[in-house]
């Protein structure tokens, strides 16, 4: 039975037990002056139910008995009152800023803001209901300063890229460590799109349901994270999910989205001339089939006259691109239900909430399904003694996972290097499998019926209908993250806490090339399963109380973590029996086993002393010792110092009616990280050998090095807070400057060694940025409020060291080049982390050189630096506004800085299908108008000068030539983007109160909504086929998708 139905009968179960509303009154006034207080915002805690104080400070609102009314109004102190059998509720709320606002800071522990010494963004759960994305990560695109998100163009639940306070290590991923409930969460991925092409298999937080989010952390600063030692090197966003509620009966949450999507064309080809060679389009079958696809250099297009296609069928020479892709891409669409189940008493609280979803992609056959069950208790057991109890449970199917890049099943390359001319939907073939020969068909390459139809003798060229229909590219993950503490209240300022926590999933794969496809007709397959598990045992001893103007809060700690990979893998080629997709029906099959396990053992501490409320110093420790590291060498220590001075206190300030609140805050911290298992010594690995006997054989390609030692990253930040106009506007502001040391490298070393290279502590490399963010209400009204935020971030990053004698190396092997090997991702010493290097024009005293046969251009040999593809400017704007029931928050996410090669315009030029190749345009030595005339002015190898007109039989191989110079197809990956809407209406009480609805919202509500800015020409800005620190480069990678929709929450 689908979750769906389970869900509504849950819902119709558990109405009968509601309990009756109450209606309660009162009015908010001002306690220092008595007047009325409008637009105070009373929120019953833990819902959505909730209204605002009108003109005389009055509200109405029906709530259950033991339920908790918030009041909140800027510029004021909250307050919360629970609510007994009374009917009128008045509140006094003082002016002032909330000084004892909690953040849930490192290891899980509450801390009051006003007390740290570093920068933390703390994100409402709320922010991730609506407009909702199914991998959570990507939900912080423009949300906070200083995080850097991409997400790769892979389709439902592909990978993100989330990087705090830019790149701080030349060899590691760089990407944060997710903690959800103190329970540290593997986000591997487990396949990327590189040379070769292949395929984005997803990541760890894409099992994450949005709706069990209570808040969002992000430690940005090494301060911040060093109680999570090597681990945290990268900063640390801590996901905090919902727990169960003091309140009379059961509350129920129902939450109902469903949004659909589209892809973003952005595409602008030419549409002048149809598939051809030199000027001339087919004449016959068989040279169509020749010219095949990638070859847009015929005639010009004429609707009145038929051309032979690749099936030997004249049709009219038309244009066909745009419908093209709508003929092929569908519309997604994402359902989402769930329900919460809430209740409990002071002593035991309890929350349950189930959850389904089911997304399908724009790419036929493919789609993401996920199921979550979450289950939060605690209970007080005594004064003394609190359990919590928490267990989140995810299964996901991710259905047909997209090739991208160079894949030839990457279904996206074949429809967009389809000739102008050709109608995609005549690639159909029998529409009982699409892509495939139908019957009654000969073609000029042998197929048989059922066999991949193909429109050329390029037998690398997909078919785009067999490459979503055919293939399979499927996996599913069950897993479960639990967390069990135990605390225990010795005395009032004295406690001991335990805490076990584990991380364990099973994931199998499944990748079938079919019997039939062009460039590996028998096919093949691929079945794998994982098995990953991480225990983490935890003890805390923490001590907190005053001694008259100070505060002592202290902890010591120590921490056991344990974490095993087991892999099992069948690998296979030549199905014995066309079309039938099986491992037992394969001729060669291939069985592969893999087990790794890792330890680190931990000890910490943290002690902050307060005095008289104003000044806070923290020092903190962690000594880790890593099982993967040379005994000898193998642990480190990670101390931090920070101190907090609140000016306005200390100054007494804050009377002062425009500075509310002042802190200024510093700290000093060290972090680091270890390297993967195995790097050690040598392992080794049982082979089929000769006449059936085993034989041995070295694991790894890389020597080991006995001698690694852990990464060190040092950090200084500073930083301002404050509140100005009774908190009316905010100002927080960071600098920050750090420098990882020791850095751990692959190197390169001459095959003739046996291997291919090594691991060293080798790297330098150096960040500093600034973060700032400003918040503002600039109307406070009855009806109407609205609050707006900036945040703005910019980080350089440079590589200060490398090896001895080297000056740059190449990022992530494989990743750090696109499929046309004509540009790279390197660290290059004083640039910035990632470049891109390319080949330009060779240039003799200025002048551009060419080849005087053909005329086209001779590039340089070596490679140089042409841009950047990590972005030096993040920000984002967020609108919110407020009139009577209705809600509208807008959010601009901006990127600027950087630089992104278009390995997608690159093949659309050399192939004719580049809207420049008919226009009119000039370069250092080229005059060109389109495909009519190009005339080429330079100098030969020789130095000799040179003009030459080309003629329509070297055109084309001009263009083609062209193509090769890297740094023509750089562009600025600057964009603006209305990256999240959401237009909210709240029932009002009067409609509901006699119903047993507590709060009813609908909304409507769309992600990635328009394109404010970019400055390149058909593909995204963001656009990237992976997730590793090669970033910068565009290779055929899935369209953007813009979606809206609409999201029904009902509370009881």
């Amino acid at each position: 039975m689908r979750l769906n139905s389970i869900l509504v009968l849950f819902l119709m179960a558990c109405c009968s037990f509601l309990y009756a509303q109450q209606e309660v009154t009162g009015i908010v006034t001002n306690s220092e002056d008595g007047e009325p207080l409008i637009g105070v915002t009373v929120l019953v805690k833990g819902t959505s139910s909730g209204t605002v104080t009108d003109f005389d400070g009055s509200y109405t609102l029906s709530v259950e008995q033991g339920a908790t009314l918030q009041f909140t109004y800027t510029g004021y102190a909250a307050q919360e009152v629970v609510v007994s059998d009374a009917t009128q509720i008045n509140i006094q709320l003082a002016p002032g800023v909330a000084l004892d606002e909690v953040v849930v800071t490192a290891l899980g522990v509450e801390r009051d803001k006003k007390a740290l010494n570093y920068s933390v963004t703390e994100v409402d759960g709320e922010g991730f209901t609506e407009a909702r994305e199914i991998n959570v990560a990507n939900a912080l695109a423009g949300k906070v300063a200083g995080v850097n998100v991409s997400n790769v163009a892979s389709g439902p639940a592909g990978s993100s890229r989330v990087v705090i306070r830019g790149n701080t290590s030349l060899g590691g991923n760089n990407q944060p460590l997710y903690v959800v409930d103190g329970v540290p969460l593997d986000n591997s991925g487990f396949g990327q799109a590189g040379l070769w092409g292949g395929s984005d298999e997803g990541d760890g937080t894409s099992s994450i349901n949005p709706d069990d989010i209570e808040t969002m952390s992000v430690l940005k600063g090494a301060n911040a994270a060093a109680l999570y030692g090597s681990r945290a090197s990268n900063g640390v966003i801590l996901i905090t999910t919902k727990s169960g509620r003091n309140r009379k009966g059961i509350g129920i949450e129902v939450n109902s989205n469903f949004v659909a999507e589209n892809y973003f064309n952005h595409f602008d080809f030419q549409e002048q001339y149809g598939h051809g060679r030199e000027g001339r389009a087919p004449t016959t079958h068989e040279e169509a089939w020749d010219f095949g696809n990638n070859s847009m250099w015929g005639e010009r297009l004429d609707a009145g006259r038929n051309v032979p296609q690749f099936d030997g069928v004249a049709r009219p020479y038309d244009f066909q691109v745009y419908d093209n892709l709508d003929r092929y891409y569908e519309t997604g669409t994402t359902w989402t239900n769930s329900i919460g189940f809430t209740g409990g008493n002071e002593d035991h609280r309890v929350r349950l909430n189930l959850s389904d979803l089911r997304s399908k992609s724009i790419i036929p056959n493919a789609g993401f399904d996920r199921n979550n069950v979450s289950l939060s208790y605690t209970g007080n057991f005594g004064d003394r003694i609190t359990i919590t109890s928490k267990v989140l449970y995810s299964h996901e199917l991710a259905e047909n996972r997209p090739r991208i890049a160079d894949s030839p099943g990457n279904g996206f390359q074949g429809l967009v290097t389809l000739p102008v001319s050709v109608n995609v939907n005549d690639l159909i073939g029998n529409p009982d499998k699409p892509g495939s020969v139908p019957e009654g068909v000969t073609t000029l390459d042998g197929k048989a019926t059922g066999e991949e139809y193909q429109i050329s003798n390029n037998l690398w060229n997909q078919n785009p209908w067999w490459a979503s229909d055919q293939f399979s590219n499927d996996d599913t993950r069950d897993r479960v993250i639990t967390s069990q503490v135990a605390k225990v209240d010795i005395t009032d300022f004295l406690y001991v806490q335990g805490r076990f926590s584990m991380d364990w999933y099973t994931r199998r794969e499944t990748d079938i090339t079919p019997y039939g496809t062009g460039y590996q007709r028998q096919g093949s397959m691929q079945e794998r399963e994982r098995r990953i598990r991480e225990i983490n045992l935890e003890a805390i001893l923490g001590f907190d109380d005053r001694y008259g103007d100070f505060s002592v809060n202290a902890f010591v700690g120590g921490n056991r973590m344990r974490r095993s990979s087991e892999t099992l893998a069948l690998t296979g080629s030549v199905f014995n029996i066309p079309f039938f997709n099986t491992v037992s029906n394969l001729a060669n099959r291939n069985v592969g086993y893999g087990f790794n396990e890792r330890g680190i053992n931990s000890i910490f501490g943290s002690a902050t002393v307060g005095f008289k409320d104003f000044l806070y110093l923290t020092a903190t420790a962690r000594q880790d010792y890593f099982s993967t590291l040379n005994p000898e060498t193998n642990d480190i220590l990670y101390p931090s110092i920070g101190g907090s001075l609140i000016f306005t206190e200390l100054l007494n300030l804050s009377a002062n009616s425009w500075l509310s609140f002042g802190k200024l805050r510093a700290s000093w911290a060290q972090v680091g990280g270890d390297t993967d298992p195995y790097r050690l010594n040598l392992t080794y690995g049982l082979t089929d050998g000769h006449v059936g006997l085993p034989t041995a054989n070295i694991q790894q390609s890389n020597i080991p090095n006995p001698f690694l030692k852990p990464l060190t990253s040092t950090e200084f930040e500073v930083g301002l807070d404050l509140r100005l106009f009774n908190n009316r506007i905010g100002v927080d502001f960071t600098y920050y400057d750090q420098t990882t040391t020791d850095d751990i490298l692959n190197a390169s070393i001459a095959e003739s060694s046996g291997f291919s290279g090594t691991t060293i502590n080798i790297g330098e490399i150096r960040n500093n940025g600034v973060e700032l963010l400003l918040s503002a209400t600039p109307v406070q009204s009855r009806n109407f409020n609205w609050d707006v935020s900036f945040n703005f971030g910019y980080n350089n990053s440079e590589v200060v060291q490398l090896a001895e004698g080297l000056e740059s190396v190449r990022v992530d092997g494989n990743l750090g080049q696109p499929r046309t090997r004509w540009a790279f991702i390197d660290h290059v010493i004083g640039e910035r982390f990632g470049s891109i290097t390319g080949f330009t024009q060779k240039m003799i005293n200025g002048v551009p050189v060419f080849n005087p046969d053909d005329g086209r251009p001779i590039r340089t040999t070596t490679t140089s630096v042409l841009g950047n593809g990590v972005a030096r400017f993040t920000g984002g704007l967020n609108n919110s506004f407020d009139y009577k029931n209705f809600h509208l928050d807008f959010l601009i996410d901006i990127k600027a800085g950087g630089q992104i090669y278009s390995g997608t315009n690159v093949r659309l030029f050399g192939s004719g299908l580049h809207k420049l190749t008919t226009e009119e345009w000039t370069a250092p030595g080229v005059v060109a108008n389109g495909r009519e005339a190009v005339t080429v002015t330079g100098v030969d190898e020789e130095g000799n000068a040179f003009t030459k007109s080309l003629d329509n039989t070297e055109i084309p191989g001009f263009y083609g030539s062209y193509s090769q110079l890297s740094d023509r197809f750089i562009r600025d990956s600057d964009f603006a983007k209305l990256r999240q809407v959401s237009l909210g209406y709240n029932l009002p009480q009067k409609l509901i109160a006699s119903t047993p609805l507590v709060s009813a919202r609908l909304s409507f509500v769309a992600r990635n909504l328009l394109v404010l800015f970019d400055d390149i020409e058909n593909v995204d800005a963001e656009s990237t086929y992976h997730n590793s620190n090669a970033q910068g480069l565009d290779y055929y990678g899935i369209p953007q998708t813009r979606s809206y929709g609409f999201n029904l929450k009902l509370g009881f």
